[in-house]
Parts: C-alpha cells; structure tokens; sequence
C-alpha cells in the first residue's frame, strides 16, 4: 500500500529535472501517453502581507480559502442583494475575539466567563468534584485521543482531592488543567436539566492562551520523558478543542519532535525492552499525535509534520510485530483510535495530492484514483461500525456497539470532509468541463449529507455535544457549497435556504461554546440567504456551455473525482432531499452580466467579515501571481480585487481559531 510520502517521493526524484530542464524521453513518453501524468486542479493558498507591525502570514489551499476567493467573486458582484449595516456585537468582529489583536492584550483573552470559576484562596474539592469536572472529556474526547493512562490519571486527581495541589507534580497538573478546560468547553454545549452549575476553582483551568503556553514553555528545560509529551498532548488538544488551532499547531511543533526524540515513530513491538503496558501507551500516544497533527495541517494549510514514510509503527488493531502472546485478543476501546489514525493517513494523502507546492506536484489521475480507492476502502471498513445491525451478534456486532452515536457521527461527518477536500479543487475550475459539473455535485451530495446528518442528531432524544474542532468549518463550508451551487443556477434556491436553516441551527449549538466564529458565519450565511432570496431577473441557462477552454486548466480537469454515491445502509442520513439537483426553472442573472462597479462590499455588511472587505472602491485587482503566488484560474481574475490587510482569506482560515 503506497503511503502519500512515497508518491510524492516517487514524484521528486525528477525535481530538477522537472524545473530547470527538458523532461528525458521517458518522462516525454510518460506525459504523451497517459492523463496520469496531467497536474492535478489546483487550489492555491495566500501570503498576507503584514499588518499592525506584524509580520506576513500564511495561509495554505487546503484551508479552503481558494474556494472561498471563488465565492466571494460571485456573491461581490451582486452587492446590492447583501444587507448592508448590520450591527454586530464587537466579540463577533472578526480579529477581536479569536485572532486576539488587541493590543497589548491580545494574548490575554481569558476562556471562561467570571462566573464559571472561583477565585477563592484554598478552595476545596472532592474527588467526586474531580471526576465529574473530567466526566466530558472521558466521554467525548479520550476514545479518540486515547493517549493517557486513566487509572494514572485518576491516582493523581485523588491525590489532588485529599493533599491539594502541592502534592502534585506540574505534569500531572498540566494533564488535569488540560481536562476540566476541555469538558468545561463541552458542558457549555450540552443539555442540561437546568441545575445550577457549580463553580470550578480557576486553579485547576487554563484560563488564557498564554497561560497555556507559559506551561508548555516551562517543559522545555525539563528532560524528554513520556509523561512530560503527554502533557504537551493535553494542552494541546485543550486548545484545539477551544478553536485556538494556531497556538495548538505552534505546540504541536514541539510534540512532534519531542514524539521522535523518544522513538514514537518506530513500532514499540520491535523491541524487547518495553512491557506490554508501555507498548499499548506509545502505540495510543503516537496515534493520538498523529491525528491531531494532521488535522492541524489540513486546517490552517501547513505542510504535514509527520510523513508516512518516516514511521513504522502498527495500529492497535493490526499489530505485525509482536511475537509473544500473538493470540491475545484487540482491544475493541480502541477501535475509533484505529479508524481515526487510518483516516488521518488518507486525510494526508489529499493533502500531498491536491495541496503540494506546484514545484514538487506531479500528481494526476492515477494518484487521485489511489487515494479514491484508499478512502473507499477505509469507509468499506468503517461502515459496520457506524450502521451496526441490530439483529447480529458476535465480535463485530460487540465492537460496534463500542462507538457511540456522537463517534458515528463522527465517522461519517470526516467521510464527507475528505470527498469534498478531494473535488473542491475542480470548483475553481473552468465551467465549462463536465469535471467541473461532476466536481460540484458530488460537493453538493456530501454538503447535504453531512448538514442533514448533523442536523439530524441534534434533534435526538439524547446527545453528547458537538464537541470536534472541525464541526465549524464542515458547517460553513457546506453551506458555502450549497449558497455557491444555487447561486450559479445548479441547485434549486429554496432547497440552498433549506440547507442554510440546517446549518444556522447547527452553528447556534456551536455558539454555545462561547467562540465567536459560529455567530460570525451565522451572519455571513443570513446575508447570502437575504441575496439568494431577492428576486433577479433571468439568467442565461447553464445548459449551454461555451467553447471548451484552451487553457491548461481545461486540459489538466481530467482527473478522477470522488464518487459521491452511497451505500444503501446509509440512506437513514441522506435520503430525504432525493431529487435536489434539478436546474431551477428561473435561474438568475449569470454573473458574468453583471458590472464590475458593483463588486464591493460594505465595511459594516456580515458577509464581508468572513468573505473580507475592501477599504476603498478603487482598489487595484489582486493577482495572486503578481503577490508571489500560484496564478488561481477564476473565469475572470480581473474581477476580484482584494485588500491585502483584510482580505477574503481572514474569513474561512479565522474559523479554525487566533493569530497567535
């Protein structure tokens, strides 16, 4: 099974080659015969230029942000449709709250409220206190972050419980902090009876970002031991779960090196000189690591930290290594763990194939066929688990009942994020190839799939929260997708306004959370909904593309897009909108009609705090070539001029979290 390290390995061996001279007449032969060989679409990513005497910052395509660009060029021109003036609360202002750019209090933004902590001198707390201020974090988070040792855990919280925090080790400290902030942050979120919550003293939370990273800065002087990386891993995942995912990715930089230091990277089961306790802990800590690290990298745009060619440890289920006790039964709590840590290795393979500098991307339909099948495959896998028979009995039967129906939900909600992240590169594209068509009604199959899903576990009796750091920008991006897909005439506008209450509701039980970025998306979809639902006269029809484009995009779009059909086991999730994809009878204004002058959106309007806004209308174009970029093939690059200080690429990277 190739590993997205060596495909691209496979591709860089002819780098030079490839930049600064002709191509051998192999690779000739190569390129003439097969499509394979093609370049795969492109999204490209965007460089800011400094601002507030900061420096330039990066953002890459696998954020999303091109296709983002892409929408606002089309929503832009009809600036008229947007609501203009609407009032937003400050904590809403993109910037103020999670990019955290204020001043010299910008690193100071404190997590909680003042009343949800004490502040009392020798607060006192019981074991019990303990454990139910963890409760949310075993339920929600350990099964798919498996990297403590809960009996160790436990010791430590009752020691903490009887003697106070002096008896504690910073470590251990570290991890309980770690805990309670997370569950903290889900039981804000979840259904309550309506008690009265007690008081956590702030003694045992991270109560800022800097308080999180002055922990973390203090473990560097301390010797590299498995306990010392377990606590860096808390306190990284604490702030991922608070959509701080910049400062979670700085710290992630340490966890990596650190995790290879200590030799995570290599199987424990090779070795004789670990016990079967100490092998099970770094197999789960090495996992842990890994997922999380590579869904950093997909959200901010980031190369991958941990290539698959550099490891060889197994995953919990299907060791290859140990000898002794080879009949020893897997441990089925570990499951999600196995599922999760395969889907990260896909998660990465999309990201080389579609998101690889241009200089070392050679990637082209054979490679998108591999990583098709490869997450065809994990879902051939994952399937049983997430829709478990309720009539059958044995192993399997007794492992699917281990996944709750939160980590079903889970499973399902990241199937549609890879098919999406593997055809959103096509949306780009030029219209006129029946990729491109092809491309956007698969997004448009798994955006509905995963919003009605979604929208559908809400709505159960009972339910653990929406607590996955990636539930956000699914929301958005899905129906961003959908607002998209009406807007240019494929999608019926009252099934787009459908979807778009779907996914208010879904972002107002995020909201709960207490970040700001589900309201701000909330306003951002009102003003789209307000501009879909204005009556505009009628549009040229999409049935009768142009000349096929000469460019090198419509040459390089024959690539093999992710097939968006489902099993029939999983129609209790999507089946209820069957026939949505129908041209609507009085598509609107082909956006290509419209002027140029009417592109601007207003300072104050919410759909420019996510989409970016422009300080003046006279604004010079963006090309992206001209900023030290990729060239990105709009329809119409001329017509989207952008505010290097405040741009479009603000809006959907900002979802994932600040700008520490």
């Amino acid at each position: 099974m190739a590993s997205p390290s060596s495909v691209s390995t496979r591709l860089e061996e002819n780098e030079s080659d490839w930049q600064y001279g002709p191509r051998s007449a192999k690779r000739r032969r190569r390129a003439s015969t097969a499509a394979a060989s093609r370049p795969s679409p492109r999204e490209v990513g965007f460089m800011r230029e400094p601002q507030n005497e900061g420096s330039a910052s990066f953002l890459g395509s696998s954020s999303g942000i091109h296709f983002i660009r892409h929408v606002y060029n089309a929503f832009a021109r009809r600036s008229a449709d947007l609501q203009q003036n609407r009032a937003r609360d400050k904590s809403s202002v993109p910037g103020e709250d999670d990019r955290l750019q204020r001043g010299s209090e910008r690193a100071h933004d404190a997590f909680w409220l003042p009343e949800e902590l004490s502040f009392a001198r020798n607060a006192v707390f019981s074991f019990e206190d303990l454990v139910n201020w963890t409760r949310r974090y075993f339920e929600n988070w350990h099964p798919c972050f498996p990297c403590l040792h809960a009996p160790t855990v436990l010791q430590a919280m009752e020691r903490l419980a009887r003697q106070g925090p002096e008896s504690v080790s910073r470590l251990d400290m570290i991890v309980i902090r770690s805990l309670i902030s997370i569950s903290i942050g889900d039981e804000r979120q979840a259904k309550t009876s309506g008690s009265e919550k007690r008081q956590i003293p702030a003694i045992l939370v991270f109560q800022s970002v800097q308080h999180v990273m002055q922990e973390i800065q203090s473990l560097l002087a301390e010797p590299t031991t498995l306990p010392l990386l377990q606590a860096a891993f808390t306190a990284q995942l604490a702030l991922t779960s608070l959509l701080r995912l910049n400062a979670a990715s700085r710290v992630g930089g340490v966890i990596t090196r650190t995790a290879f230091h200590l030799g995570l990277h290599r199987c424990p089961g090779r070795f004789s000189c670990f016990s079967n306790e100490e092998i099970g802990i770094r197999r789960r800590l090495f996992w842990s690591i890994y997922s999380l690290e590579r869904y950093l990298s997909q959200a901010l745009g980031i190369p991958l930290g941990i290539r698959d060619d550099d490891i060889d440890v197994c995953y919990p289920d299907a060791e290859r290594h140990v000898t002794q006790n080879p009949s020893t039964p897997n441990d089925q709590r570990l499951r999600l763990l196995c599922h999760l840590a395969k889907f990260a290795r896909i998660r990465g393979l999309i990201l080389e194939l579609r998101n690889k500098s241009i200089l070392h991307s050679h990637a082209g339909a054979r490679e998108a066929s591999h990583v098709n099948g490869e997450l065809s495959q994990w879902w051939n896998e994952v399937y049983d688990d997430v829709n478990p028979i309720e009539d059958s009995a044995g192993p399997e039967s007794e492992a699917s009942a281990t996944l709750t129906p939160y980590h079903r939900l889970l499973l399902i909600i990241l199937r549609h994020d890879a098919i999406i992240a593997m055809n959103r590169p096509l949306l780009a594209a030029e219209r006129t190839n029946p990729e491109y068509k092809h491309a956007l009604q698969t997004c448009i199959a798994s955006s509905r799939s995963s919003l009605a899903a979604l929208k559908r576990y809400m709505s159960s009796e009972s339910y653990a929260p929406l607590t996955w750091p990636s539930f956000t920008w699914t929301t958005w991006m899905a129906c961003l997708v959908l607002m998209y897909a009406s807007w240019e005439g494929e999608l019926p506008v009252a099934t787009a306004l459908k979807y778009a209450k779907m996914a208010v509701q879904v972002l107002e039980n995020l909201s709960l959370r207490g970040n700001s970025w589900p309201e701000t998306c909330i306003e951002a979809i009102k003003s789209m909904e307000s501009a879909l639902s204005t009556k505009m006269p009628g549009r040229y029809p999409k049935g009768n593309p142009a000349e096929p484009a000469s460019s090198e995009r419509g040459a390089n779009a024959n690539q093999t897009s992710l097939e968006s059909n489902t099993s029939s086991g999983e129609n209790e999730l999507i089946n209820q909108d069957s026939a949505i994809f129908s041209t609507p009878k009085n598509p609107a204004n082909d956006i290509n009609e419209i002027t140029h002058g009417d592109q601007f959106l207003n300072a104050q309007n919410s759909a420019g705090l996510i989409f970016g806004n422009l300080v003046n209308n006279s604004a010079a174009p963006f090309y992206p070539g001209i900023a030290g970029q990729d060239p990105f093939p709009f329809s119409d690059p001329s017509s989207l001029p952008m505010n290097d200080l405040w741009s479009v690429a603000d809006g959907p990277w900002m979802i994932h979290g600040d700008f520490l």
